[in-house]
């Protein structure tokens, strides 16, 4: 993948991330994760992304004669 798109990606994922542990807080949550936690949490979901684009682009072409 495009690495602008899977920078953009990682952002986006970030911000909705923050966005549900603020919501949640510490009422539901043990413990309030890190920027770069959340960073990380983003990366990780972005990778299961490419990994999936990845396999049925291979897929794809696996099957085409």
């Amino acid at each position: 993948m495009d690495q602008k798109i899977v920078a953009k990606l990682e952002r986006e994922i970030e911000k909705a991330i923050a966005g549900v542990i603020i919501h949640l807080g510490l009422k539901k949550l043990p413990l309030l994760p890190s920027q770069k936690t959340m960073h990380l949490m983003a990366k990780a979901a972005v990778a299961v992304y490419e990994a999936e684009v990845d396999g049925t682009s291979q897929a794809a072409s696996d099957t085409e004669p």
